[in-house]
């Protein structure tokens, strides 16, 4: 952009949305992707056997805007003699306030609470934080939950800790995820897979603001927003639907409603990641691909039989629709379409209750333009190699930040879901702003802990029902430990005579991870500190 064309510049805070993770090591911490499809760097565990939190680092660009509002990013704003950066961030976990999810997901006229009758605003657990200059060390964000009802003793709980952040030698702030504490201060059991009184966990979100001061001028800045969630076992293994493939959805769905359907579809690009998620499933969850498609999706010889219309047509037909509906939740399409995965909650609250998981409606249109032959048929016979941080273009670095933190996360189904749930498919949940809703930005007007509220309490009852066809590239079902295939992950922990809930909230930390062998080139399991 010219500098005559220049109308104004702005500041803003990328990613839009970043991913911190907890982990219960006291030895360092693991670096959160930058860059699409690059995993964060082992080791995972520390010196003491911990797992590794994860960080999500933030930054302040430049953004130049000209008069017919085309945008371009121009610089990375970072602490120097003459530039100052002030960081806050505000988190809240609302869960124990909030309401009880299974009528939230049914769409109950008059959802019950959790904890009723308990006072609403002890119950919340924030914490705000603020930090400048750089190579600030790690500052703890902490707070407290009360249990406190009319006539019975209270019980509080205090220094429950959701992040640590410190600053880097740039001055961008790094957000680092807690220990992961859940507990029942009232010694109350956790028989519900979501619902369970009595309980707090310590995932979180909220907003990240900052104040920038140029050469002696302070300048607005365009907030952003953390989440603070649950570990991820399978750092290379995706799912077939993200959050951010949820996001680009709702980033082409105007304020009338009107959707913009993509203008071009690259194979490289917009199809075949898709049918390489649908195979990696096999090294976390045998059945991925369902009774249709036993064979893999993306080896050369499917690609060059995708070649031919007709197959391309046959692939298609095999989808599962969009807002095909269930009958409940945890049901697997008597079609047997994919991905063949269980059915749950539908975003959309003009269509059916229940829906089976499907792939969103900007990846359906790509698909489209594939079978139809509308497409650039721009594969070179391999996958191109990710690109790194450091080699991708200042103009680019924003949008890649977003990509890499969001394409770590579930996208359906929503039972609840993993790090967030049904709301990250909803057009309400993003910026009114058309050119901040394509960065993926949240609406300002949402409370801190808006997206974590309506996921399971603790998060560790649900991680141990949720088995078989729910979120296989998140939560394993089904594991190599070097011979062959199909041993559960999640062995000691669920069982007969097991309390899979509290040893899920016990043990979390000590499950294995499913990581590439430099030998084989399989994903096996390691670093499992369970029997």
């Amino acid at each position: 952009m010219s500098t005559e064309n220049k109308q104004r510049v702005e500041y803003r805070i990328y990613p839009s949305i970043g991913i911190a993770r907890i982990g219960d090591s006291n030895d360092g911490f693991i670096e959160g992707p930058e860059a699409p499809g690059i995993a964060p760097e082992s080791p995972y565990r520390g010196s003491d056997g911990g797992l590794r939190p994860q960080s999500a680092r933030f930054r302040i660009y430049q953004v130049e805007i000209d008069a017919n509002e085309n945008e371009i990013v121009t610089a990375e704003i970072t602490v120097n003699s003459k530039t100052k950066i002030e960081w806050s961030i505000g988190l809240a976990n609302r869960k124990a306030a909030g309401f009880r999810i299974m009528d939230t997901l049914a769409r109950s006229n008059t959802p019950r609470l959790r904890n009723d009758g308990y006072d609403r605003q002890k119950l919340v657990i924030s914490a705000l934080g603020t930090i400048s200059g750089v190579n600030q060390p790690q500052t703890r964000m902490s707070g407290s939950i009360e249990f406190a009802k009319p006539g019975i003793p209270s019980h509080q709980v205090k220094n429950i800790e959701l992040a640590s952040i410190m600053t880097d030698a740039q001055g961008r702030l790094i957000v680092i995820g807690g220990p992961g504490k859940s507990a029942s201060p009232l010694n109350l059991s956790a028989d519900h897979f979501a619902d369970n009184d009595g309980w707090y966990d310590s995932v979180s979100d909220g907003p990240i603001g900052a104040t920038l001061e140029i050469d002696g001028t302070t300048h607005p800045v365009v907030s952003a927003w953390v989440v603070i969630t649950v570990p991820r076992f399978t750092p290379e293994v995706y799912g077939v639907v993200t959050w951010y493939d949820q996001a680009v959805s709702m980033a082409r769905t105007n304020n009338d409603g009107t959707f913009d359907s993509p203008r071009t579809t690259s194979f490289t690009r917009d199809i075949y990641p898709i049918l390489k998620r649908a195979d990696m499933l096999r090294w976390v969850h045998r059945p991925a691909h369902g009774s249709t498609f036993p064979r893999a999706l993306s080896d050369a010889t499917r690609l060059s039989e995708l070649k031919d219309q007709r197959s391309r047509a046959d692939l298609m037909a095999r989808l599962t629709k969009l807002n095909s509906t269930a009958n409940s939740a945890e049901e697997l399409s008597p079609l047997r379409t994919m991905p063949l995965l269980y059915s749950g909650a539908n975003p959309d609250p003009n269509g059916p209750t229940w829906v089976f998981p499907s792939l969103t409606r900007y990846q359906h249109a790509h698909f489209t333009n594939w079978v139809l032959g509308n497409f650039d048929a721009d594969w070179e016979g391999q996958e191109p190699a990710p690109t790194a941080f450091s080699q991708i273009d200042i103009a680019l670095q924003p949008r890649a930040l977003c990509e890499a933190a969001l394409e770590t996360c579930i996208g359906s189904s929503f039972f609840p879901g993993i790090e967030a749930t049904y709301d990250m498919a909803r057009a309400e949940t993003y910026h009114p702003r058309p050119n901040l809703r394509r960065e993926f930005r949240l609406n300002p007007d949402h409370p801190a802990g808006f997206l974590t509220e309506k996921m399971a309490l603790p998060w560790q009852a649900d991680f141990a029902d949720c088995t078989a066809y729910w979120w296989p590239s998140q939560r394993p079902v089904y594991v190599n430990t070097g011979g062959d295939q199909g041993t559960r992950w999640d062995r000691g922990i669920n069982g007969v005579g097991l309390n899979g809930h509290l040893n899920m909230v016990a043990n979390w930390a000590k499950l294995g991870l499913i990581v590439r062998d430099p030998i084989t080139g399989k994903l096996i399991e390691t670093d499992r500190l369970l029997p």
